[in-house]
């Protein structure tokens, strides 16, 4: 009565569930194809793989937006339901040893309570029983924006944005991240965790912003 379910895409008042009957119909147009879940970019040098599950429209988009500036909670309770694979499965196919989520700076914390990519690795981390490694990999260099920038200043603005903090020699390692647009902020993480001496690097992403 106090604290009723809420779609995760729109926020409205449910009665049971985690989406609406309205976004659910939404969303299920934006499922990425089974064939099509391996996002492929020219930058993905140290990257081995790159899987996505929605295209990011709609509500979908909405959805991400709302839980990365306003609240998250509603989002985060329906992830497990609307996801088209069995992660657990995929980290055990892989070899996964530690996930970690796509490294935010300090900075942003001073803006807003959470970062979305952190909430959703340490949910998926519980459900899935996956070793969680937070400071693993941290972002040391304030950034501007990726939305905010050409295609080639995205390529230089992450350059030596990230440091390496345990030792990761032979280890399978997945990132974990909310969108996945250019790639290049996938890629500069990838770049650091092979330099440290990780055997596979993956990554899976909620949505895909195709440019």
């Amino acid at each position: 009565f106090l604290f009723p379910p809420k779609c995760m895409f729109c926020n409205d008042v449910l009665a049971k569930g985690y989406v609406c009957d309205r976004c659910k119909t939404k969303a299920e147009n934006f499922v990425i194809e089974k064939f099509a879940r391996e996002i492929k970019h020219s930058c993905f040098k140290n990257l081995d793989k790159c899987v996505a599950f929605y295209y990011y429209k709609d509500a979908v988009r909405d959805g991400i937006i709302y839980a990365k500036f306003t609240s998250c909670s509603s989002f985060l309770n329906g992830l497990e339901s609307c996801i088209p694979v069995d992660l657990q499965q995929f980290c055990t196919e892989n070899k996964i040893d530690t996930v970690i989520s796509m490294p935010a700076h300090k900075s942003k914390f001073y803006e807003r309570e959470y970062d979305l990519p952190q909430e959703i690795v340490k949910r998926f981390a519980k459900i899935y029983n996956l070793e969680y490694n937070k400071d693993l990999v941290t972002k040391v260099k304030k950034t501007k924006n990726q939305h905010d920038l050409s295609l080639k200043e995205r390529k230089t603005n992450l350059k030596d944005a990230f440091r390496l903090n345990a030792e990761v020699k032979g280890k399978n390692i997945l990132i974990i991240d909310d969108i996945v647009s250019t790639g290049y902020s996938l890629e500069e993480v990838a770049k650091c965790l092979k330099k440290g001496g990780a055997s596979v690097v993956m990554a899976v992403v909620f949505a895909y912003n195709k440019l």
